[in-house]
């Protein structure tokens, strides 16, 4: 591994997950300013998981083929033009297609993240640490682009488009530049790609090779809980909007707290759990502390309250994702973990289409519901992970 490249993909990881915050604190504006439906703050966003679910393992297959540096170029720009296309929207179907467009290369980026991280760093324990690393930055500038984003809002909704735009396309650019070409590292595939590989849905199709049941509970465990977490995530973002009225401003504010807070727990009790703990097990009570919070949403009516359990819950969260994830990327070897890391992202995104769909049409019949949606499914993930962490006491 060469730590200099390392770093720069380190510091433009930063800059890219800011950006791809800037518009989340200004699309319940987008929705208001333009009166299009207020569903569609929750089916955008499924729109792009979807799209997100389905080309995931896709990429992860082919950073088997390719440098995943090159990966991240044709993505970056990608996700760049489809935001464009969702900035200048003026009605649903608009919204939708740019969503969508977006959706299929922010699977690959996010995918290639985990993959460069993984293929670049040789030693195993050290693996582990990058990964958390590399997740920490994900969540801490990402809600850092959030506050940013709020700023760029106070100015208009096309002023925080167009600096997203430019900033993920340059990021694209850079990552393909600074960073090392992870070839050398990477199992070389038996047969060439074919065309057949670019259908989506023969990358699912093959994850049947590596599947094991203990895999099969963590991804529905991942599944489940991004269920709970974008239902919430995006009910709380336009629940301050509609009930109080509140600007892009405050969502930023939030998010800025959230970043501080999430650095914190992930510089101690995230790696002090993946030095001193079996984290097969002591990810259970971090979900159960999660759904605590979520608990207590449903029974305030304070906007204060519900405000510091949207900190608190995703500060956890913060926590939760990198140790979910170094778990499914400890039971890969160098043959499937590209392919694994594309399966696990796209896990995340069908959470993602449910959590935000559900949310997004049942918020009308009742503001309360999404936060319920993610209260039971936080309930259901945390019960498969006791079935988890069953089977891997009995079989350790």
């Amino acid at each position: 591994m060469n730590k200099k490249k390392m770093m720069a993909f380190w510091v433009i990881l930063a800059a890219f997950s800011a950006a791809a915050s800037f518009a989340h604190p200004v699309t319940p504006t987008l929705i208001v300013e333009r009166k299009l439906d207020s569903s569609m703050f929750g089916v955008a966003l499924a729109a792009m998981q979807t799209s997100n679910f389905l080309f995931s393992p896709f990429w992860g297959k082919l950073c088997n083929y390719i440098p995943t540096r090159r990966i991240m170029l044709i993505c970056g720009i990608g996700y760049a033009a489809g935001q464009m296309i969702f900035g200048s929207a003026t009605s649903e179907v608009m919204v939708v297609a740019g969503r969508m467009f977006a959706g299929v290369f922010t699977g690959g980026m996010f995918t290639a993240f985990s993959n460069y991280t993984i293929n670049t760093t040789t030693d195993i324990p050290l693996r582990g640490k990058n990964l958390t690393f590399t997740m920490t930055i994900r969540n801490v500038c990402g809600a850092v682009g959030y506050f940013l984003g709020g700023i760029m809002g106070v100015v208009s909704v096309e002023f925080a488009f167009i600096c997203q735009v430019i900033v993920l396309a340059g990021t694209g650019v850079l990552f393909f530049t600074m960073c090392e070409d992870d070839t050398p590292y990477k199992h070389k595939p038996e047969r060439k790609l074919s065309v057949r590989d670019a259908n989506p849905f023969s990358a699912f199709m093959a994850a049947g090779k590596f599947m094991t049941p203990m895999l099969l509970l963590l991804f529905a465990i991942v599944a489940i809980a991004n269920i709970g977490q974008n239902s919430f995530e995006q009910c709380f973002n336009y629940y301050i909007k509609d009930q109080f009225n509140l600007g892009s401003m405050y969502n930023g504010t939030i998010k800025a707290v959230i970043a501080i807070s999430s650095l914190v727990i992930n510089a101690t009790l995230t790696l002090w759990m993946q030095k001193k703990t079996d984290t097969n097990i002591t990810f259970l009570p971090l979900m159960a502390m999660q759904m605590v919070f979520l608990g207590i949403v449903l029974f305030t009516d304070s906007l204060a309250v519900i405000m510091v359990c949207d900190v608190l819950f995703f500060t956890l969260n913060a926590a939760r994702m990198p140790t979910l994830q170094n778990l499914v990327a400890m039971r890969s070897t160098p043959e499937n973990s590209n392919t694994m890391m594309g399966l696990y992202q796209s896990m995340q995104s069908l959470g993602g289409i449910f959590g935000s769909l559900f949310a997004g049409l049942i918020y009308d019949a009742n503001p309360m519901y999404p936060f319920i949606l993610a209260f039971a499914a936080f309930g259901i993930a945390i019960f498969i992970g006791a079935i988890y962490a069953a089977k891997y006491k009995a079989t350790k």
